[in-house]
């Protein structure tokens, strides 16, 4: 017949074998120790942008519409153009390197009107300069798409203005001569070819539109501690690790005995 089992008596034991936990622990840490050398520690390199809109221009957005324009900002960091201006630009430092390589180091993330770029690596100086070329690169072309963006704002204010014109030229005593037109024809060439320009600049704005400001507020830095693999971690997780299986194991030994004696 099986003896009722007993914690303390278990926690006696244990503590009587003291030395068998301490030599479990030990190993447990040697152990983890020594998976480090195969495991090397990754550093991560992050920057930051805010973004602003200007609701004087947009008047009240609905949420979806913010949404919306944040996402496209987002779209505009992992787009085709930056990720392969990117990839050439490390390529020039290091040979070997890949948008394979690139693209499972990365990530992106969204908090509110805040996207923050990450970049891990094994190699903390290449962390920081993948960061450094992507949070650059990224900024130059977004600021690229606003400046069309506004080009667009103010072409399209203009082609509205052609189409008053051309409105009122039309009319029953209009005169194209008021908008300083020679006759409505002309002002029908002006809005065509204006279309055409704000078509093409439209292209280059990349999603963005004008009232939105992006700048960046945290500039990657040389990352001094691995935020994974800590030689200091892994050892005490070891160290843990042989704690309980040393006390699991005297455990089932003290059961085991207990229940060959009854």
């Amino acid at each position: 017949m099986s003896k009722i089992f007993k914690p303390l008596d278990v926690l006696e034991s244990i503590t009587k074998c003291w030395w068998i936990t301490v030599l479990s622990m030990v190993m447990g840490g040697i152990c983890a120790l020594s998976l480090t050398q195969y495991i090397p520690p990754v550093y991560e390199a992050s920057a930051s942008f805010s973004v602003t809109i200007d609701h004087t221009r947009t008047g009240a957005l609905l949420d979806v519409q913010v949404d919306q324009a944040m996402r496209g900002i987002g779209y505009v960091i992992t787009s085709d153009e930056v990720i392969e201006s990117v990839v050439d630009e490390v390529i020039l430092h290091q040979s070997d390197y890949s948008r394979i390589q690139f693209e499972k180091e990365s990530t992106l993330d969204r908090e509110e009107f805040k996207w923050t770029l990450r970049y891990r690596s094994s190699d903390p100086v290449l962390a920081e300069k993948v960061a450094i070329i992507w949070v650059d690169t990224s900024n130059s072309i977004i600021q690229d798409g606003l400046i069309h963006a506004q080009v667009v704002d103010s072409e399209t204010e203009l082609l509205w203005g052609l189409e008053d014109c051309l409105e009122r030229s039309t009319g029953q005593f209009g005169t194209a001569e008021l908008c300083g037109f020679g006759g409505s024809q002309d002002v029908v060439n002006e809005i065509v070819q204006l279309s055409q320009l704000i078509h093409e600049e439209k292209t280059q704005t990349r999603g963005l539109f004008a009232p939105l400001t992006i700048q960046i507020v945290r500039q990657p830095r040389y990352p001094d501690s691995p935020v994974r693999h800590q030689k200091s971690l892994l050892t005490a997780a070891g160290i843990v690790a042989g704690l309980v299986l040393s006390i699991l194991t005297q455990g089932i030994l003290y059961y085991r005995d207990q229940n060959f004696e009854g």
